[in-house]
């Protein structure tokens, strides 16, 4: 007689066909609970510090983008308004003379004021230096215009033959001479608190000055002359 197979699992026995049953849940997680995470508080610090510095320097870039595009700085223009000579002598290789000149310092800007800390003046002759005196310091409000007086004298000075007899040439022929001015200053703009130096370079070419062969005085030819500024 064929014993029934399912009748083995009564007599206390294991069935192997069927699944052995386990007391565990089959839904609980055997990974141990993760430990919590104790983050450095000077880390943190760090950090924070770092976020608050970046967005204090974009809003000072952005500022100081608007505070530089709205006032938009101007150099400050300069003309000669006259020019005398007196004294004028080129003979044996040595001159000599005196250069008067009024001159007139403006400042186009409608926000800014401008402090001149010292100006040089140079006077040339074919690039060739002559003589150079120092103005006195000059404030300017905005828009202002300030007229200065300024004195070059040469007495006696050994000038290289070539430049006297171009000299001596140009008197023969034009009646005239051509000098050439530097304006050298240290400026400083001014709007409310903020404060910006900047060296500025006046270029007056070829300033002509009426002064015949036979006479030791002389004008400057025309009305006042603009300077370029850089």
């Amino acid at each position: 007689m064929q014993q029934n197979p399912t009748s083995r699992s009564s007599s206390g026995y294991p069935n192997p066909n069927t699944p052995e049953q386990s007391n565990a849940n089959p839904y609980q997680n055997h990974n141990p609970p993760c430990a919590p995470h104790h983050h450095n508080p000077r880390t943190i610090l760090i950090r924070r510090l770092f976020i608050v510095s970046m967005v204090f320097l974009l809003i000072l870039g952005l500022i100081l983008v608007l505070y530089f595009g709205l006032i938009s700085p101007q150099l400050p223009y300069a003309y000669i308004n006259s020019l005398s000579l007196s004294n004028f002598n080129v003979s044996n290789n040595h001159l000599t003379g005196n250069w008067d000149l009024q001159l007139r310092f403006q400042n186009p800007n409608s926000k800014m004021s401008l402090c001149y800390n010292a100006v040089f003046c140079t006077l040339y002759y074919n690039r060739v230096s002559l003589s150079e005196t120092r103005l006195q310091p000059l404030d300017q409000g905005k828009k202002d215009e300030t007229p200065i007086n300024a004195t070059l004298s040469v007495s006696g000075s050994y000038v290289e033959a070539r430049l006297a007899d171009s000299i001596g040439k140009e008197r023969a022929v034009k009646g005239s001479v051509e000098f050439d001015l530097r304006l050298t200053s240290s400026v400083t703009f001014r709007y409310g608190v903020y404060r910006r130096r900047r060296y500025v370079t006046v270029y007056c070419y070829d300033v002509l000055v009426g002064v015949p062969a036979n006479s030791s005085s002389g004008k400057m030819v025309g009305s006042a002359k603009r300077c370029k500024s850089f």
